[in-house]
């Protein structure tokens, strides 16, 4: 069942699903997501690359007790895991992560995200000759994520659409696992829903997630769930609807690495409010931001202090959000206009 109660096929096996393309179709697969704001690279990550990530994931972080920053709520908790033992509590950022202590997960893991195919397709697909890598995530336990546009959370303070985000199956993802989904072609279709007044993240996230649903319903939008295997990434435009569905059975897990990229060139633009500025760092020669490099100790403290008091870092965080679209209204819009015609 799709998050507007009408019932969609999930694919569960290669011969059920579309071909799509491999890592030598560069501009087939360009021209499908200009057209349909998505496209699946079959096989772009390699086999041993996804199991040495997993491998890391359970040898560093499954065993780990240090808090962790999350992507669910962006709070630093300890993992927790599902009655199967996945972990669900995603983790944001990989990139963050504290080398001592995940050393080699975070390496498998950026080996992955910045490889040169990858660097190569993120560029292609956002017409630019070079993307820098700017948020991450790691998957483990099915979890339902509800429709949205990623422009609403971040995109480029260039043009909104320039920011292209993929999702990487560490194993072969069963249809049960909440499989990942998009609405073909919103990108076209769907005006850029805001994050401004009633909409805005501070105040207004639930009626924002409910606008995308009735805007679903409004173009009639079509769900598609590709099947995703082992080393296969599908790539979406920040303009895209998109989601996961609900799982819909126990004792299967959904491996998985998620990534947002811009121009080398552009600034994050966060919350379509403030030019967020980061801090970069080169893996196989393609930029990486940091915005909570656990490497540095003044992050270790915060990290600690977040943990020990998450009801209060919880609240101080809720504010300074507000404060941040307070001001963003005292001032002149620094939104940046769309670069694609809805």
């Amino acid at each position: 069942m799709t998050p507007i109660d009408t019932e969609v096929d999930v694919p569960n096996s290669l011969a059920e699903d579309r071909h799509y393309f491999r890592s030598t179709d560069l501009g087939e697969a360009v021209r499908y997501y200009r057209r349909n704001g998505y496209v699946v690279i079959r096989g772009l990550l390699p086999p041993e690359l996804c199991d040495a990530i997993r491998a890391a994931y359970r040898a560093e972080v499954q065993p780990s007790q240090t808090p962790i920053l999350r992507q669910k709520n962006m709070r630093y908790e300890r993992n927790s895991f599902d009655k199967d033992g996945f972990l669900d509590n995603p983790i944001f950022n990989v990139q963050d992560l504290e080398t001592r202590r995940f050393g080699q997960f975070k390496r498998n893991a950026l080996l992955g995200l910045a490889q040169k195919d990858v660097a190569q397709f993120t560029a292609a697909l956002a017409g630019v000759g070079a993307t820098k890598l700017i948020q991450s995530m790691f998957f483990e336990a099915p979890v339902g994520t509800w429709a949205h546009q990623d422009s609403y959370y971040q995109d480029s303070a260039a043009g909104l659409g320039r920011c292209v985000a993929g999702w990487y199956a560490l194993e072969d993802v069963d249809a049960n696992a909440g499989r990942f989904y998009v609405c073909p072609r919103s990108h076209h279709i769907v005006p850029v829903l805001r994050n401004a007044g009633e909409l805005d993240f501070a105040t207004g996230h639930n009626r924002y997630r409910k606008a995308v649903l009735e805007t679903i319903r409004h173009f009639n939008l079509e769900f598609r769930a590709p099947y995703m295997a082992k080393g296969d990434v599908l790539f979406w435009s920040s303009l895209t609807v998109h989601g996961s569905f609900a799982p819909s059975g126990s004792g299967v897990s959904r491996a998985s690495l998620t990534a947002h990229y811009l121009p080398a060139e552009d600034e994050m633009l966060q919350f379509h409010t403030r030019i967020r500025r980061q801090k970069t760092t080169l893996v196989n020669g393609m930029p990486v931001a940091q915005l909570h490099d656990q490497d540095r100790l003044r992050n270790r403290l915060l990290r600690d202090l977040a943990a020990h008091a998450p009801g209060p870092y919880a609240a101080a965080r809720k504010l300074a959000m507000q404060g941040l679209f307070l001001a963003g209204k005292l001032r002149p819009s620094r939104q940046a206009a769309s670069t694609l015609s809805p």
